[in-house]
């Protein structure tokens, strides 16, 4: 099995520390609003990637956890006249609700930050002891990056370039440009916690590190996130942690790749900003799951509603050859199958968990089944998907549960009640009989105007709709 790290920027052999467990943590959600397409994106691929090494035997021990305090938190939390506690209580309830409503898995632990306020103290105050970090006289604490000699190892950049390229935070009485705040003075009404060096709050960067300490130990086998945390919160991490562990934090760093929406960058700036419940308004989360499953999670990800709908198409697509695969199967009594289908999942996820080849080659499978005749085949395609369908999230539902839902979704946005088209079918029907083909041929076309096709059958005729072929 292989994985792609980010930090040796190549594909590596995963060799867990223990060959038993992974332990594995992945930054999760700042709470001053509901979650974005990204942050599905991001939950969707580790629920994925825990699922899958799971299912290859390994005791996973999968943290995520939630920031729920910063100065946005804070902004808001005095707009609504509540304390900031009580908005992340509320934020976090929202939140965990629409990760259930997409099958997310929830993980071992889901540690808030003002829940280990203590913990971030001493780990700061090692620091300082150490020499990496320095106080100062307003009560600021910044770790000194001069002090780290491998800084800019994961993001592959060198000192002097990341002066020259990117947007520091300037402050007075650092030392340096590049180093970063480990703590933060308040003023003395400012929400804050008392520590050795004034009220304040932690920075962003010491948070996780703390916890990944403090829950999973010095060194994890699995660090994961998006990509736009490489840098600078997760260079600042590992170069924190490394100084106060002196061990590496992380075997393998795992990032996915991030969004757009209809080619263009999403933000909040562009209007563009799509909040997943608003996604599942509009499509099933399966339909949302297989967007993301269809591609390589490293790979840029646009879903703009065009790219959602041909997911839902394909879906469909999928749903209704396994409708029929269960039927020749019910047909039959060959019970024989092999586990060739399952070993190409397996095959491909254990490159770099490939899931967007594994569901090309299902496609590809399923196009060439041919008369469903096959047993042997329609048996071993069923009992990978009864294997794979927890770890994707996606082939879950009896096939006539999604097939049928669909349908209605599709009727209601084109403004059609199923008992007309049923009615027009069975006029299409006496038509036939009396040999009125013409008139046949114009209720045909009449539905087929209004989006509806029809499939004539040996014993009857079924209708469909246009836009999911």
């Amino acid at each position: 099995m292989k994985i792609y790290n980010v930090l040796h920027r190549k594909k590596e052999e995963f060799i867990p520390q223990d060959s038993n467990t992974v332990k594995m943590y992945v930054c999760g959600m700042t709470v001053n609003g509901e979650p974005h397409l990204g942050h599905a994106r991001q939950v969707i691929t580790f629920d994925m990637i825990a699922q899958y090494l799971r299912f290859k035997g390994y005791d996973v021990i999968y943290a995520s956890n939630y920031t729920d305090v910063d100065d946005r938190i804070i902004n808001q939390a005095k707009e609504l006249d509540i304390s900031p506690l009580e908005l992340a209580d509320q934020r976090i309830a929202i939140i965990e609700n629409i990760w259930a409503k997409i099958s997310v898995s929830q993980p071992n632990f889901k540690p808030r930050v003002t829940k280990f306020i203590p913990q971030i103290i001493d780990f700061v105050s090692d620091l300082i002891k150490k020499g990496y970090a320095y106080s100062t006289e307003n009560g600021d604490v910044y770790f000194s990056v001069k002090k780290y000699a491998d800084y800019g190892s994961l993001s592959n950049r060198k000192i002097e370039e990341l002066k020259n390229s990117v947007r520091i935070e300037s402050a007075e009485n650092k030392q340096d440009a590049l180093d970063f705040a480990l703590w933060k003075s308040v003023e003395k009404d400012e929400f804050g916690f008392n520590s050795p060096w004034g009220k304040g709050r932690p920075g962003w960067h010491i948070e996780c590190s703390t916890m990944i300490k403090s829950i999973l130990g010095n060194t994890i086998d699995i660090h994961g996130g998006g990509k736009d945390l490489i840098f600078p919160h997760h260079e600042n991490e590992l170069a924190q942690s490394t100084c106060e562990n002196n061990a590496p934090l992380a075997k393998y760093w795992i990032h996915n790749g991030l969004i757009t929406v209809d080619g263009q960058k999403m933000s909040k700036s562009f209007k563009n900003f799509v909040l997943v419940k608003d996604v599942l308004e509009k499509y099933d989360a399966e339909v949302l799951r297989y967007a993301v499953l269809v591609n390589h999670y490293t790979s840029t990800l646009d879903m703009g509603d065009s790219s959602l709908k041909q997911a839902e198409k394909n879906l469909y697509y999928f749903y209704n050859i396994i409708k029929n695969i269960e039927q020749a199967r019910k047909d039959s009594i060959v019970q024989d199958y092999d586990e060739s289908v399952l070993n190409m999942f397996i095959d491909c996820m254990d490159d770099d968990f490939n899931s967007a080849k594994f569901i090309a080659e299902l496609f590809t499978m399923f196009s060439k089944l041919g008369k469903y005749d096959n047993y042997q085949q329609l048996n071993s395609i069923k009992y990978a998907i009864e294997k794979v369908k927890d770890i994707l999230g996606i082939f879950r539902y009896e096939p006539n549960e999604f097939i049928e839902k669909t349908k209605q979704k599709y009727l209601k946005e084109l403004n059609i009640k199923e008992d007309y088209i049923v009615d027009k079918i069975n006029q299409r029907s006496s038509a036939k009989q009396e040999k009125n083909y013409t008139l046949a041929d114009e209720i045909r076309n009449e539905l087929l105007s209004l989006g509806i096709i029809l499939k004539d059958g040996k014993d009857n005729t079924t209708w469909d709709i246009k836009q999911l072929y």
